[in-house]
């Protein structure tokens, strides 16, 4: 298998840029200023589709524990941030054993994993938590350690990718969040396709990328009659192009070895599709529709 396929087919797509077409109807909403979740079992309500039914709830976790018997005393101190679905159980979150962070770019599908946080007393699962444990013997240190538990690395953005029903259609959305070294967790945008069953890309806002400008020319990706035209503007020659449809499915792939390439479409069904161009470490998707 072509090195550069199993590397998309096993990232789906770690992006660096994406330019999104009037096809998509991505519904953006950017939390200005960004929202600070902190503190104890503090919430913060996902609503995607803003229409004041919650699809999901962020939970911020700062809490002590102590543990005294005979002369020895534990300490735990736990940190962190964690999702839960809401009550409705018809919301999801993509996960694999842990909530999964999406790179900016890859595709949010009927073809990924997700998993149902919900159920009575807990606070979901966890995009980041750091365990300080200590253990003292009549008052002086004898013992600690560290460990950190989660997807969601201090100091990074990261990427949710979640799926909610919506009057009995499935909808795939994003949001955007930053996971502090204290627990904290900055909530700084989300969007979702309204067009059911329809995937979407890890931080589309309907115009490109959030929070990626420097490299939205490295790669064009426009349709040209019944072609795809690819433009490589970029310093690798060397290119793989795949397109999947909405589910997800492989239709095509073509290596590249030209800084323009046109790519014969006339035979595939019409409908709306996606573009995945990997460059190097950078990958560059697009949605299109096939007439």
């Amino acid at each position: 298998m072509n090195p550069k396929l199993k590397k998309y087919l096993a990232l789906a797509g770690s992006v660096t840029t994406v330019v999104s077409n009037a096809d998509a109807q991505v519904v953006y909403t950017d939390v200005n200023p960004d929202y600070l979740l902190t503190g104890n079992l503090n919430t913060y309500d996902l609503d995607l589709n803003n229409d004041g039914v919650s699809e999901f709830s962020l939970m911020s976790i700062d809490t002590l524990i102590n543990y005294v018997s005979s002369s020895y005393t534990y300490i735990n101190n736990v940190r962190g941030a964690a999702i839960n679905n809401s009550s409705n159980s018809n919301s999801w979150v993509m996960s694999s054993f842990n909530v999964s962070n999406m790179q900016q770019g890859a595709l949010i599908s009927s073809a990924a994993q997700f998993g149902n946080y919900t159920s009575s007393g807990s606070i979901g699962s966890a995009l980041g938590a750091t365990f300080d444990y200590s253990v003292l013997q009549n008052g002086a240190p004898l013992y600690t350690s560290n460990s950190f538990f989660g997807n969601f690395n201090p100091n990074e953005q990261g990427i949710l990718g979640l799926k909610f029903s919506l009057n009995n259609n499935l909808h795939y959305g994003w949001a955007r969040v930053e996971y502090l070294p204290d627990g904290s967790l900055s909530i700084k945008d989300y969007a979702y396709d309204a067009n059911p069953n329809t995937p979407i890309i890890a931080g589309d806002n309907g115009t490109g990328l959030v929070g990626v400008q420097e490299q939205l020319n490295a790669v064009t990706i426009s349709m040209l009659n019944n072609n795809i035209r690819i433009e490589n503007k970029g310093a690798n020659d060397d290119c793989l192009m795949v397109l999947t449809n909405i589910s997800g499915q492989q239709i095509l792939d073509k290596q590249l070895g030209n800084k323009i390439e046109l790519i014969d479409v006339s035979e595939i069904s019409s409908g709306i599709y996606f573009v995945n161009v990997i460059s190097g470490q950078e990958s560059y998707v697009k949605k299109v529709y096939i007439k």
